[in-house]
């Protein structure tokens, strides 16, 4: 349900008009409780629009229909399925969960790291895709790259971040932070897209499932899928290491 809301209200704060879409996702917000049980004719009744209106809306926001929208509510998109979203963790036990994500960080082969450099710097255009919370931390790796000299992508709307990867070349790159790995499940059409995108293609996340993925290029896993709770931390720690190879490889600014 979350990476619905963030959507939902992606869509209104960057509308520039008060159209119909805008009202769409309005009224959908109103009813965010309630589209689990809402069949497209009931959805287009509390939007006051058509059936088939509310199944373009669907899709212009990245979903592959209304069915495939009010399915998604009951998904977390990209929270964890571990830890109860209220739930603060003990200093203790957050600085156990810290520590053995940097230990696997640690871990991950150096030359992977500078493969993974080597293709950002070599990218004319990089797309970064983060979902729900981990979008504030991809907009962290966004501003550590541009002052490193490599302006990147970074939409807060998945609407647009779709409609972005359709336009990409074999000459690009898509980053794609998902934590738990939920974005990769059927019931979102995000990961066609990502597959059918050109370009070369990384996943950061802390699960095991994708080291074989044929979807993706690379596949950073950084941290223990059940130390969720601290994954923003970790993501930050991961972008420190790849921001200092960059640098290491592509010095940006020289002191004179």
């Amino acid at each position: 349900m979350e990476q619905l809301i963030y959507t939902l209200l992606a869509y209104i704060n960057n509308s520039l008009d008060k159209d119909i879409n805008y009202s769409i996702a309005k009224s959908l917000l109103e009813n965010i409780h309630k589209i689990e049980g809402f069949s497209l004719e009931t959805a287009a009744e509390a939007c006051n629009v058509a059936p088939s209106t509310i199944n373009r809306f669907c899709k212009r926001i990245g979903f592959i229909n209304f069915s495939n929208l009010r399915n998604s509510v009951s998904i977390q998109v990209d929270s964890s399925l571990y830890d109860e979203t209220d739930t603060v963790l003990s200093t203790d036990l957050f600085e156990e969960q810290l520590r053995e994500n940097i230990e696997i960080i640690d871990l991950i082969p150096m030359e992977q790291i500078d493969r993974i450099v080597k293709g950002i710097n070599e990218s004319r255009r990089i797309v970064i895709l983060g979902f729900e919370k981990h979008q504030v931390q991809a907009m962290e790796l966004q501003k550590k790259l541009f002052l490193l000299g490599k302006l990147c992508e970074c939409s807060t709307n998945l609407f647009k971040q779709m409609d972005t990867l359709s336009s990409l070349t074999e000459e690009d790159m898509i980053i794609t932070i998902s934590i738990q790995g939920n974005i990769l499940t059927g019931e979102f059409s995000i990961i066609e897209k990502i597959n059918s995108a050109k370009g070369k293609k990384l996943l950061i996340t802390f699960s095991n499932a994708f080291q074989d993925s044929k979807v993706f290029d690379e596949v950073i896993q950084c941290g223990k899928i059940n130390n969720s709770a601290v994954s923003g931390y970790t993501l930050l720690r991961l972008f420190d290491v790849l921001a200092y190879r960059f640098h290491h490889h592509h010095p940006f600014y020289t002191k004179s």
